[in-house]
């Protein structure tokens, strides 16, 4: 059987305590657990709770907070909160921050639950296949959350039972790189093997899985297993110029117009009803070369008073919610260029250009060789342009090739800016969590 592999919002998903709540009654590890999972229906709606709290606060904490904090995007709103991340100057006291930060954290106690509590369901027609993989999405959101956080954040608490209730029990010191990302590897492992869907793009899939677990290697630099992991993906035969730009989702958030989004609200310019908190800077406008057919799918430049994104374009939704965008969390794209920089990384430059080449084929670009001395720069310029606006990619990116430092530079970035601190809220309330190492605390 095959339950919730999208986001459906329903009468039967479990209640949440709302981000007010949270913000004013919790830290981040005592968010309210799930309602009692004791059948196949219960488990189900509460598997559904655990993908539908992915969407919360999906515009900060997903997309707007890293995209301001490099060269991809400018703050063109009004929340000072947001502007500091505009200015890359966040202190810990930012609720804009904090209220993302939770929201992860409440997306994992979610999981959390789901782990804790299927094992012990009691229904005939709950067949341990399907228990497993319950279990197994729950575990791959869980991780795909604690990846969010160790790439922004780096040492966070590492939470691997529900909570329920404030107490000792809740002061759960930092958890080192190294810890989370063993975690995160375990999860999405037992996810290859549990997950009963083999694809996506909705929903956890054993294809997502071995795709996070090939980023995961990329950003660890583990150069030979994630040139393996992502060429198991795509196969022998593989050609991404066959597949249109953005149709090559692997996993993505998907919204419906009864749980739509407003990302084209964010994105969107006051021309057509946006409040356009987020615009394209002239960098990225300006990296696109001249018959780059990807610019089209990514920014507009001439249809309103000011550039704007389109990747998030149902501007004809309006504000009331109803969009039906997806949030893009992998695509075969990825796959494509964590195989070439993976083969880059080890010398062998004719596999790397030829997969670099592949993205730059179907963006009607000419092929270019990769060498020693510039298959940094040519990777890291294909992956500014392929994911803008998509996600944290562009900031984790620089950061994990050691070149945030310079490439920012001209807009404030320098050393104190490789981690963003912890909440100050979460800090204040736990005792044994210590404060990031960050100029701003």
């Amino acid at each position: 059987m095959k339950f919730l592999k999208y986001i459906i919002l329903t009468a039967a998903a479990l209640s949440y305590s709302s981000c007010a709540e949270l913000d004013t009654l919790a830290p981040i590890n005592s968010i309210p657990t799930s309602e009692a999972i004791t059948n196949l229906a219960s488990a189900a709606a509460a598997l559904n709770g655990v993908y539908s709290s992915m969407q919360d606060d999906s515009f900060d904490k997903w997309l707007s907070l890293p995209q301001y904090f490099t060269d991809e995007a400018d703050f063109t709103g009004t929340f000072p909160t947001r502007l500091e991340f505009g200015n890359l100057n966040v202190f810990p006291a930012n609720g804009t921050m904090a209220t993302a930060f939770t929201s992860v954290y409440q997306t994992i106690n979610n999981a959390n639950n789901i782990i804790a509590l299927v094992p012990g369901v009691e229904d005939v027609s709950f067949t341990a296949e399907d228990k497993a993989d319950f279990i197994a999405q729950a575990k791959f959101i869980r991780a795909q959350q604690y990846l969010h956080l160790v790439t922004l954040w780096q040492e966070v608490p590492l939470v691997l039972t529900p909570t329920s209730d404030v107490g000792e029990v809740l002061n759960i010191a930092k958890s080192d790189a190294n810890a989370v990302y063993t975690q995160i590897i375990a999860d999405l492992t037992e996810a290859t093997t549990n997950l009963l869907a083999e694809t996506g793009p909705t929903g956890a899939s054993k294809q997502a899985a071995n795709a996070l677990l090939a980023r995961v290697a990329l950003y660890q630099g583990r150069w030979s297993e994630a040139l393996s992991i992502s060429e198991s993906i795509l196969g022998a035969d593989f050609d991404l110029t066959a597949v249109p730009f953005l149709e090559d989702q692997i996993y993505s958030l998907g919204f419906t117009s009864t749980d739509g989004n407003t990302l084209n609200f964010f994105y969107g310019p006051a021309d057509f009803g946006g409040r356009y908190s987020i615009g394209p800077s002239q960098t990225l406008i300006n990296s696109f070369e001249p018959d780059d057919a990807r610019f089209a799918a990514t920014v507009d430049v001439t249809s309103a008073s000011v550039p704007f994104g389109l990747k998030y374009p149902s501007f004809d939704a309006g504000i009331s919610g109803t969009a039906t965008d997806p949030i893009f969390f992998v695509r075969h794209a990825e796959m494509v260029l964590i195989a070439a920089e993976a083969a880059a990384e080890m010398g062998d430059f004719g596999t790397a250009s030829s997969y670099l080449n592949q993205v730059r084929s179907r963006a009607g670009l000419s092929s270019i060789d990769l060498d020693s001395d510039n298959f940094v720069d040519a990777i890291l310029q294909e992956r500014f342009l392929e994911f803008a606006f998509e996600g944290p990619f562009r900031l984790i990116d620089l950061r994990r090739k050691g070149q945030a430092e310079t490439i920012l530079s001209p807009i404030g970035y320098d050393a104190c800016d490789a981690v963003w601190p912890i909440p100050q809220r979460d800090v204040d309330r736990n005792p044994n969590l210590t404060q990031n190492a960050c100029c701003n605390c």
